[in-house]
């Protein structure tokens, strides 16, 4: 995924969802733009390598370098009352 990624951000995705007994997917049909599921979860790119999403009271930021790294910035109580545990895992104790 790492190359694509890096030259076209959104480019590979996909989609599940169920309706009754139907599946129903997408994947990878353009770049992806944005995904609203209720009033919870909302995803979008803001620019060709910026996301930004909204899951409850947390807002991500997502910036794509033109390598593919990835940097992820994140805020919690933008949208409300915090709600849930926050931690921050250190890679040196696994």
């Amino acid at each position: 995924m790492g190359a694509k990624c890096a030259r076209r951000p959104g480019a590979e995705w996909r989609v599940l969802a169920h309706d009754g007994g139907e599946e129903i997917a997408l994947k990878d049909r353009g770049v992806f733009d944005e995904l609203v599921v209720d009033h919870w979860l909302h995803i979008e790119q803001m620019e060709e390598r910026r996301w930004w999403m909204r899951v409850g009271d947390v807002m991500v930021m997502v910036r794509v370098h033109p390598d593919g790294a990835v940097v992820v910035d994140v805020e919690r109580g933008v949208y409300g009352e915090r709600r849930g545990a926050t931690r921050a895992l250190d890679p040196s104790e696994d």
